[in-house]
This record gives structure tokens, sequence and C-alpha cells, in this order.
């Protein structure tokens, strides 16, 4: 696999240039205002926080560099840090909103890690899905709702908190699936949408832990 070819994925691009994605590009700024916006509130609720926070800074590099550079290696660098999120994001919501103890949170987290990639093999076994590539975020939105759930009874802020998130993530989901199929009438694309919204999203997730004022467990 060539990890510098150019990839084009979205209408916005017209060119290999370095800034073909003006709007995709800029919208990325909303996760490191994000990111800004909770420096102060994470500081001094666990490193734990002050990483996930670290973690949304770098998903809106990562994905500036992949509206800019638009290579697969870039496209890897982007999916990863959002992976990363995800993980540690699980983790951490499982000791501090749940109070599961550190070695059976991670062992949860490896379990959705197994269903993850068995979701992904099904979709490979299926026709291929019309929502642009957006059906690998599905097994990440089935867990904030399935998050929102477990938090309802024990830490209802966190919950709502979490809901809100998950219906934020619908929008940002129609914004990343439309995309493609507005070209004609919208040529800048609806991508920008998945930025924007995504960064409240995470803004959310991250306020659900912040809403436990007295951890459980660090």
């Amino acid at each position: 696999m060539n990890w510098g070819e150019p990839i084009d994925l979205y209408c916005e691009r017209t060119d290999a240039g370095l800034w073909s994605e003006p709007f995709n590009a800029l919208s990325n700024l909303g996760f490191l205002l994000v990111a800004m916006l909770l420096w102060r509130q994470a500081r001094g609720r666990g490193r734990d926080l002050q990483l996930l926070n670290a973690l949304i800074f770098a998903i809106g590099v990562g994905s500036l560099v992949f509206h800019t550079v638009a290579t697969r290696w870039a496209a890897l660098l982007d999916i990863a840090f959002i992976g990363i999120f995800v993980l540690i994001f699980h983790q951490r919501f499982q000791v501090r909103v749940l109070g599961v103890g550190k070695a059976k949170a991670w062992m949860g987290t490896a379990a959705f890690v197994v269903l993850a990639a068995l979701f992904g093999l099904a979709v490979r076994t299926l026709p291929p899905l019309p929502l642009n590539g957006s059906e690998i975020y599905l097994p990440p939105f089935a867990l904030l709702l399935w998050c929102a759930i477990a938090a309802r009874h024990l830490r209802p802020a966190a919950s709502r908190w979490l809901l809100r998130a998950g219906g934020l993530f619908v929008v940002s989901l129609a914004c990343r699936t439309g995309d493609a199929m507005l070209c004609d009438i919208w040529p800048a694309g609806t991508h920008p949408g998945w930025h924007i919204v995504n960064a409240a999203v995470l803004y959310c997730c991250m306020g659900a832990l912040l809403s436990c004022a007295s951890p459980r467990r660090a």
C-alpha cells in the first residue's frame, strides 16, 4: 500500500492541492476551541481528564492534517486519534461514572473492541451501505447510547450530558453521510458540519465526566 497516495473523499476537494478543502480544514478549529474551553475546567480534576482533553486537541490537529495533505497516512492519523479517545473515554467512564475497578474497566473496553471488530467484519460481507463510509462510527454511537443508559440512575447528570452527545452525534453523522449526496446542490459539502457538531459531541462527553464532582476512583 502506498501511504503517500492522495485521497479524494469529499466533494469540496477538486484537486490534490494543500488548500483544496478550506472549509473542511478550518472547521477543525472547533475541536481546538473545545479543547481550550475544557482545559481550565479539567485542571486539577485528574490527569486522565487532561489526557482526554489533549486527545480532543489531537483529533483537531489530525483532521486538519488529513484535510490538507489528504493522503493515506494522514487518514490513518485522523482515525487513530479518534479511536484512542473513544477507548480511553470508555475506560474512564466506567471508572469515574460507574465506579468499576480499573482492570474490570479495561476488560469492558476490550469487549467493545471485539464487538466493534465483529461489526466491521459483518459490514464487509454485506452490500455497501449508503453511508459514505460512516458505518465505522456506528459502534462508537452505540457505545455512547449504552453509556447514557448505564449512567441514568447512578449519575443522572452524566446521563443527560451523554444523551445530548448522542442527539448531536445523529446530526454529525447526517452531515458526514450527506456530503457526497449533496455535491451538485452544495459544492462545499456538508462535511464541515461533521467537524463542528462533533466538537460539541466531545464537549458533552467530557461534561459527563466533569459532572462527577466526587470521582469514585481517579
